[in-house]
């Protein structure tokens, strides 16, 4: 655990969401190597929200991104970003603010995703009266039940119309497959194949009707590395890698590097075997079940007694000497994306353990 070594950790006041650079640089090798370049990965910026991280993506050979808020897209069409997706549905008052960032950037190649007649032509109605064009991926649902056209003859449907649509452009597919999970390796591959097989039979029934399917984009963290197998899609656009957290990496260990952590420091010692973390609700995303993170030096897991907005108490492992107030720990969430989201900045950890800048979490919230 050499390269987590941060040195003068006393000098950073907690609780503090730390980057670990070298970490980062070796998660986007790492995922070039898998892809064999970078051609075909349009990462999701949800979970780093930052412009330095999409810069280092960028130097890396990135050049299309996604993302899930219009705040995203604008940070990243100021970075100069030419093709920009937003994989999430606009509605009502929403759609104003995608249509202002093409107004904004009008050079950016934007997309958005859809499965909702109503929802498309209200888009359209906005980007006609605006005058820009904005394109249109459907969004399939291919297994994980939470947004998506069904696959087949209705997402057919869909094409058509968007193709008539004026302000909009069919751009092609998209699939999320969140539902494969498992930790197993081998029921993963077999889950991603037949969640794929759906949107890749759908885009070639839209093909066969004559309309022509730009590209399909699917995929998260723990299936790209198996949807990228398919010839036919043509985009993979997983987020969580970049940092990657203990949710993914107890499911799919040694994959990538941890590369963003909390630092916490023990304010308390209300008991023999009880400890009080400054790291609470506010610092570490608790839209997970107990355990909300992994503390590194700890021989074993913590039982997790009480958690509020600015506190964690914690019962220690059986015969781990009890740690002193003002001691510090780094902690591993199991959720990355929502606990970035909770901080306006990051401390930045070099290779050689110090703290050398901030980065600014620049598209946190909506």
């Amino acid at each position: 655990m050499d390269k987590y070594m941060v040195s003068e950790a006393h000098l950073i006041p907690t609780p503090a969401l730390l980057v670990f650079r070298e970490c980062v640089e070796e998660n986007i090798r790492r995922m070039g190597e898998l892809l064999r370049g970078y051609s075909r990965l349009r990462p999701h910026i949800k979970t780093h929200k930052m412009a330095q991280v999409a810069k280092m993506e960028m130097a890396a050979g990135v050049d299309k991104f996604k993302c899930a808020t219009p705040k995203e897209a604008a940070m990243l069409a100021a970075l100069g970003v030419g093709d920009i997706m937003m994989s999430y549905h606009p509605v009502g008052a929403a759609i104003q603010r995608i249509v202002h960032v093409k107004r904004r950037y009008p050079q950016v190649d934007l997309s958005v995703i859809g499965d909702n007649e109503g929802a498309l032509k209200a888009l359209s109605e906005v980007c006609s009266s605006a005058g820009v064009e904005i394109g249109v991926l459907i969004d399939l649902n291919t297994g994980m039940d939470r947004t998506g056209a069904a696959p087949g003859e209705p997402s057919l449907t869909l094409a058509k119309m968007i193709q008539e649509l004026a302000g909009l452009r069919f751009d092609g597919l998209h699939c999320y497959d969140g539902h494969v999970t498992n930790p197993n390796p081998e029921f993963r591959k077999r889950t991603a194949f037949h969640s794929i097989q759906k949107a890749v039979e759908t885009k070639e029934l839209i093909e066969a009707s004559g309309l022509s399917v730009e590209r399909l984009v699917a995929s998260g963290s723990p299936a790209f590395e198996y949807t990228s197998q398919i010839p036919d899609v043509d985009e993979v656009s997983p987020g969580t890698w970049i940092f990657w957290d203990e949710g993914y990496g107890s499911k799919n260990p040694g994959q990538f590097e941890w590369a963003a952590m909390v630092l916490s420091s023990v304010i308390s010692t209300p008991a023999p075997d009880l400890i009080c973390l400054d790291a609470g609700n506010k610092s570490i995303a608790p839209d997970t079940p107990e355990p909300h993170f992994k503390v590194l030096g700890f021989p074993d897991d913590p039982e997790f007694v009480r958690r509020n907005e600015e506190h964690q108490v914690l019962r220690l492992p059986k015969g781990m000497p009890r740690p002193n107030v003002g001691d510090q720990f780094l902690l591993v969430p199991y959720h990355i994306c929502t606990t970035v989201n909770l901080w306006d900045e990051a401390c930045v950890i070099d290779a050689d353990g110090c703290f050398s800048e901030t980065w600014p979490v620049d598209a946190r919230g909506h």
